[in-house]
């Protein structure tokens, strides 16, 4: 069901041994890689019940606890998103938007809603252009989910087997030439998706960037509470994390500001 509340988007979202040996190998470990997506559907569906009756805190408790149970799904952190921004908590929605596009990172809804809650919070910092080569790849990363770039792995490690079997068994010279460049084509864009496959997995798992969750925190210039601050940071704003001593971690700002904030005033993506 979708549901349409101010303008806010709400979703519920009810041949040899050794190729086969490799190809045991790739498939458990791309298969890993995917997302695990199940959940309790018994708390979930009273969380969406008690939201679709405006009991946003219970539907709070009720997505939490299933991420406290260490069950993951796009839909689940969506849906809590969406009732923490009702209950005005914008640094608990833009982290769990957010933690939602790490999974389904082009579903329009969430951007939509992601935009709507960055545009209440008082931070305005203006992101650095990134490098085309980078925004480049970063885009093709995103524009299949883990479990689809591992699908895609798969399938071309397979033609490329395929490929270089013909290579070796075909008695044309025609077709042991296309057996080959099929092999190494093949085998040239198995190493591509496995990587988009790998660093889309481990961005998942490690994202490196968090959500400040205090209403107002400074940024300091050393890792010392006594340090001199550079500026006063809200709530909703994003970082990325560079280094740690102790309770305290260097940030980045989307502008490449830097320095330091404690490990309390805000939760990694």
């Amino acid at each position: 069901m979708n549901y349409l509340e101010n303008i806010l988007i709400i979703k519920i979202h009810k041949n040899t041994a050794f190729a086969y040996g490799l190809m045991k190998y790739f498939t458990c470990c791309l298969l890993l890689m995917s997302p695990f997506l199940a959940f309790s559907q018994a708390e979930f569906e009273a969380g969406n019940m008690a939201y679709e009756k405006g009991n946003y805190s219970f539907a709070i408790e009720q997505y939490e606890q299933v991420l406290n149970e260490g069950k993951h799904a796009p839909e689940l952190y969506y849906n809590l998103a969406n009732a923490y921004f009702k209950t005005n908590n914008l640094g608990k929605a833009i982290l769990n938007y957010e933690r939602t596009l790490l999974l389904r990172p082009r579903d329009a809804d969430t951007q939509t809603n992601l935009a709507i809650a960055q545009a209440r919070t008082v931070d305005i910092i203006q992101p650095l252009p990134p490098f085309f080569l980078t925004r480049w790849w970063r885009s093709l990363q995103n524009g299949l989910s883990a479990g689809a770039w591992s699908g895609l792995t798969i399938l071309m490690l397979w033609l490329a087997l395929a490929g270089f079997s013909v290579w070796l068994l075909a008695s044309l010279r025609e077709h042991k030439k296309r057996g080959f460049l099929t092999g190494v084509v093949s085998l040239i864009l198995f190493a591509t998706t496995f990587m988009l496959a790998a660093q889309r997995t481990a961005g998942q798992h490690n994202s490196n960037k968090a959500i400040i969750l205090a209403k107002e925190v400074a940024l300091r210039d050393a890792a010392d509470a006594d340090s001199p601050d550079i500026l006063e940071l809200h709530e909703g704003t994003k970082v990325s994390l560079l280094d740690q001593i102790g309770e305290w971690h260097k940030v980045r700002l989307p502008n490449g500001e830097q320095g330091w904030l404690q490990g309390d005033s805000f939760e990694e993506i």
